[in-house]
């Protein structure tokens, strides 16, 4: 089975104070997605494929706009992605 790595982008936005309401809703959304989409996700040191094989999703206004790569599976899963923006690659196998 295909493995892929979810690389979260975030907005530039410093975060190191006080998050306002609307940010304290999307790291709740996050917690979610993550407790839905965890064991999807595996963790390690694992090589990636070319930055030409990505999916990168990101967040306008209240549209996803999805950058294609060629895998299904992964653009699902993360479309549903609540914050900024995520690129999904496949991990070189091998």
């Amino acid at each position: 089975m295909a493995k892929y790595a979810f690389l979260f982008i975030d907005d530039g936005v410093d975060y190191q104070g006080s998050p306002t309401p609307e940010q304290q809703k999307v790291y709740a959304d996050i917690f979610k997605w993550f407790e839905a989409n965890g064991p999807k996700i595996a963790d390690g040191g694992a090589e990636l494929q070319p930055t030409r094989t990505a999916t990168t999703i990101r967040t306008r206004g209240d549209k996803r706009v999805v950058l294609d790569g060629p895998y299904i599976e992964a653009k699902e899963s993360a479309k549903t992605w609540p914050g900024y923006g995520i690129e999904i690659r496949p991990i070189r196998e091998g």
